[in-house]
């Protein structure tokens, strides 16, 4: 008996499948080819709904990420119908995760619509749409730094890139992104991801109600606003956690630390400060280069 492949699910914010306006493959279920390169037909995104219509036909949702928007379209008849009754399920200001396929749809003006089809829709917690986002905006740095690199010379190719570090598929990536979109705003792109400014459950969980209130009220404002991450919760916890949780066998990466750590408002010089502190007091070791392990 043979059997068909299933289609990898790739990390996207919406932007990227927004700005996407070329399709390979298939007419009936093309993939869909996006500035960064991905080649794609399946996604798995998080976000919080925003917008929910449901009728006798379909029901639709829109769904927040952290830049953007993506969209979502189930009928209620016909192949995979549950899953209209599973979306129905959910209201505005629910946190989801999806996973669906890509469909798309050309205007006679040329402009790209893309909505999802999902396969699988859950509740998850903000811990968990927290690293989505974390590991997706990981995912599409590394990626446009590949594209930096291959728009640097016309006559780099993906195993050029691979003997500088990048992966097999970072790299094949870059190679289709410089093919395909080479006149695309990457910088824009960049520093939209680069803006986004996550919201740390850590924090959120250590700060109470009644704290909130006593800093609205403060009357030293600028005081309150110029404090540090450490004023706001304890780093060491933040980052001895985060190891813990992201450690998957062979150690945290520490470029996955910083990035973390970063969006919660930790600089790079004191992560390196609380790294060989918590080294030193037996809590971590590193495991090898640039890797880290929880004891």
């Amino acid at each position: 008996m043979e059997y068909t492949k299933r289609e990898n699910s790739y990390w996207i914010f919406s932007r990227e499948l927004k700005d996407s306006n070329k399709l390979e493959g298939e007419e009936k279920r093309p993939y869909v080819i996006t500035p960064l390169g991905t080649r794609l037909k399946r996604i798995l995104i998080t976000g919080v709904i925003t917008y929910k219509s449901s009728d006798d036909r379909m029901v639709k949702m829109t769904i927040a990420d952290y830049i953007g928007s993506f969209y979502l379209t189930a009928f209620k008849t016909g192949f995979n119908s549950e899953m209209a009754d599973e979306m129905d399920r959910y209201n505005v200001n629910d946190t989801v995760i999806v996973m669906g396929k890509v469909s798309s749809f050309k205007t006679d003006d040329g402009i790209f619509y893309f909505s999802i089809n999902p396969e699988l829709i859950k509740s998850i917690s903000e811990t968990e749409h927290y690293f989505w986002g974390i590991r997706t905006s990981y995912v599409t740095k590394r990626k446009l730094l590949a594209i930096t690199e291959a728009m640097k010379d016309d006559a780099a190719t993906a195993e050029t890139l691979v003997k500088i570090g990048y992966s097999h598929e970072e790299a094949e990536d870059a190679i289709r992104a410089r093919e395909n979109y080479a006149d695309y705003d990457f910088t824009s792109y960049t520093n939209a991801v680069s803006a986004i400014n996550f919201d740390s459950p850590v924090m959120a969980e250590s700060i109470s109600p009644g704290a909130i209130d006593n800093v609205e009220n403060s009357e030293n404002t600028e005081n309150t606003e110029n404090s540090s991450a450490p004023q706001t919760f304890n780093v060491e916890t933040f980052v001895l956690d985060y190891i813990k949780s992201n450690d998957s066998g062979p150690g945290c990466k520490y470029d996955d630390i910083v990035i973390s750590c970063t969006n919660a408002g930790i600089p790079r010089e004191r992560v390196d400060e609380i790294l060989n502190s918590l080294g030193s007091s037996g809590e971590i070791y590193e495991v090898s280069l640039k890797r880290y392990k929880a004891l």
